[in-house]
C-alpha cells in the first residue's frame, strides 16, 4: 500500500452494504501480500464486528481506517485492529 485512507459509513447495516467493509478488509489485505485464505479470514473477522454492531435498531456510523500496519474498524463503541 502507498498510504492510508479512511472510509465512513453512516447507514444502516444489511447484507449489501456489510459487504462494502468485508471488500475494503480483503482487498487491503490482499495488497499487503496476504494469500487469499487469510484475507478471507480477516473478511470473516471484520464481517463478525460489523453485524455484531447492528444487533438492536441502531445504525451506528461505521468508519474504516487503513494504513500499511493495519484496518481499524469503529462503530458503536467498539474497535477491532486487524495487523496487516
Amino acid at each position: 500500500m502507498t498510504g492510508s485512507f479512511d472510509f465512513n459509513m453512516s447507514c444502516p447495516c444489511d447484507g449489501r452494504l456489510a459487504r462494502i467493509i468485508t471488500d475494503i478488509v480483503r482487498l487491503a489485505a490482499k495488497d499487503a501480500g496476504r494469500d487469499e485464505a487469510a484475507a478471507a479470514a480477516m473478511a470473516a473477522s471484520a464481517d463478525d464486528f460489523v453485524r455484531g454492531c447492528f444487533t438492536d435498531d441502531s445504525q451506528p456510523p461505521i468508519r474504516v481506517h487503513v494504513n500499511n500496519e493495519s484496518i481499524q474498524l469503529d462503530a458503536a463503541g467498539r474497535t477491532i485492529s486487524l495487523a496487516l
